[in-house]
């Protein structure tokens, strides 16, 4: 089965969902434009005693064993591996291994599963030809309509739904305005369906509102949504789109600067994070300068720390 559909639509999840309920082991690979052929099948290495010995590839165990294996990103794999896969296919589903010239026969219960992302919107994916394709029963996912990504959102994040359709109204419309500096991107320069969803988490935040009678769930939301999105753009006008959509949605309005200098208007959260930080002097740092640009860095870090979400740092050498 081939599943191709725009990111964070649910694909691999739907799979391992499936595997779950019917008792099957699932076990996932993940492609790019390096993978090799020795992942799928098994290469030569040194044993205990420095003996070369055999050892199997992730797909020629699960097939031997009768587990369901997806492989992601199909349309990034090289051609090598794409050509091993054909026979694979076929109905008699075997495969050859070159280095033992053994011919491996699938177990009844193996499944194969391929994911992959539209060709042309995203960078790097290929168009696979149509022959072999045709071996796939292929499955198309759309696009998440809004009204079910509310739902969503108001499931999965414990989210209010009047909140969940403001953070989804934000996305449609920094999707109909695009991103310059990424247009290739398409629609989803600004923002696709993974930073909905981050963003959605933002709210469970255990410490907000504590010990308040009112806490502005808007106005949180409003500064975590410009803390996520404009924190990777790199174009002045397009941190000021990402600043317009989201007050006017959310009805707050945003004081940039006062996210990354302790002031009035800077949130309780962020002033003792970055009291703490650019307080305490370890011992050989004393080279670190918190100018304004340094700061608001670390307040990006510190949130995503605290939100347990992975880090991309780009930016010159120095």
């Amino acid at each position: 089965v081939l599943l191709q559909g725009e990111t964070s639509v649910g694909k691999t999840s739907l799979i391992l969902y499936l595997a779950t309920l019917t008792g099957n082991k699932c076990v996932r690979v993940n492609n790019h434009e390096h993978t090799d052929l020795q992942e799928y099948i098994g290469c030569y290495v040194a044993d205990a005693r420095g003996k070369l010995v055999f050892r199997e590839g992730v797909l020629v165990e699960a097939m031997r064993k009768g587990h369901w294996i997806i492989l992601d990103e199909l349309n990034l794999a090289p051609t090598d591996v794409l050509e091993a896969l054909n026979r694979l296919l076929d109905d008699n589903q075997e495969l050859y291994i070159p280095e033992t010239q053994e011919m491996v026969q699938a177990h009844p219960k193996f499944m194969l599963f391929a994911t992959q992302n539209p060709p042309g919107l995203y960078g790097g994916r290929k168009i696979l030809s149509r022959a072999f394709r045709n071996r796939f029963v292929e499955l198309h996912f759309d696009e998440i309509p809004p009204s079910e990504l509310e739902t969503i959102l108001h499931e999965r994040c414990g989210i209010p739904l009047s909140y969940a359709r403001k953070l989804v109204a934000v996305m449609l419309e920094l999707q109909t305005r695009r991103r310059g500096s990424s247009i290739f991107f398409g629609k989803q320069g600004f923002m696709t369906l993974r930073d909905l969803f981050r963003w959605a988490q933002r709210y469970n935040c255990p410490e907000a509102g504590k010990g308040k009678k009112f806490y502005d769930w808007d106005q949180h939301l409003a500064e975590h949504g410009y803390m996520l999105l404009a924190g990777r753009v790199r174009e002045q006008e397009e941190e000021a789109t990402i600043l317009s959509v989201i007050q006017k949605h959310l009805k707050r309005t945003l004081h940039p600067e006062a996210l990354f200098t302790v002031g009035p208007h800077t949130p309780q959260p962020i002033a003792a994070m970055l009291d703490s930080v650019t307080g305490q002097a370890a011992g050989e740092f004393h080279h670190i300068v918190w100018t304004y640009n340094m700061r608001r860095l670390a307040v990006l870090i510190g949130q995503a720390i605290r939100f347990k979400e992975p880090i991309l740092l780009v930016g010159d050498t120095g």
